[in-house]
């Protein structure tokens, strides 16, 4: 009775063994891999061979290469300032933004009106009597000048239009009288703050959308410099009056 309770035992271990080796059997190591691409031997050729010129592999871009370029390209400058207590508020909103600046100073000259004009003459006495036929002719708008480099001149009329002045020198002309024209100009000192450094988009619209306390007063983008590095903090502020003077923003 034992002996057939033990052969009964045998044969299941068989069967188990038999059915493990058939179902659990892993499939070969070469029926997993792919198919190769066949090698096509006659394009092969060495790096010593003559002629075999090596391309480099380009490099993938940053994972936040949109955000560099975006910064990369937003440099600014803030401006023009008339006033030096105008750049000074400019410049303390910028120092509250970490924004980092050059200060700069240009001067302008700007038209500010026309005068038609005789030539200084040679004495007062002569600039009276040319004086007097220029009434009669009928042209009673003159005076005598006696500015520097100007003694015995004599103003025919101030213009803010040039076209205004181009006929009143006609006018003369036709009456035999040769005057000229001169532009006045008076000289303005005007004040720009220089973002020189890459500047983030948000920062710029902040910026654009701020009042700078003149109408002239924008945000212009301009092309950053090379090698432009991440903003510096700002400068003190411009001193308030005539005295403002040029010079980069260099402390930390």
């Amino acid at each position: 009775m034992k002996l057939k309770w033990i052969f009964a035992a045998l044969v299941l271990v068989n069967l188990g063994l038999w059915m493990w080796a058939s179902w659990y059997k892993e499939t070969p190591l070469e029926e997993n891999r792919e198919a190769r691409a066949p090698i096509a031997s006659e394009k092969m050729r060495l790096l010593t061979e003559p002629g075999v010129k090596l391309t480099p592999r380009k490099a993938p871009p940053p994972a936040n290469a949109e955000l560099v370029a975006s910064v990369a390209s937003s440099c600014f400058r803030l401006g023009p300032f008339a006033e030096p207590v105008l750049a000074a508020k400019a410049e303390t909103k910028l120092g509250e933004m970490k924004i980092g600046f050059n200060r700069r100073s240009e001067e302008t000259r700007t038209i500010t009106g026309y005068r038609v004009f005789l030539p200084p003459l040679a004495s007062k006495e002569a600039a009276e009597r040319k004086r007097q036929e220029l009434t009669r002719l009928g042209f009673k708008d003159h005076a005598l000048i006696q500015e520097e480099g100007w003694h015995n001149a004599i103003s025919l009329g101030l213009f803010s239009v040039e076209a205004n002045a181009t006929a009143r020198v006609r006018e003369l002309a036709a009456k035999g009288v040769e005057a000229s024209l001169q532009p006045l100009s008076q000289s303005r000192t005007l004040y720009w703050l220089d973002i020189a450094a890459p500047m983030l988009p948000e920062n710029a619209t902040k910026l654009k959308q701020s009042d700078w306390g003149a109408k002239d007063v924008q945000l212009q983008e301009t092309a950053c410099p090379a090698g432009a590095s991440p903003p510096l903090p700002s400068a003190p502020p411009l001193p308030h009056g005539n005295a403002a003077r040029e010079g980069p923003n260099n402390s930390m």
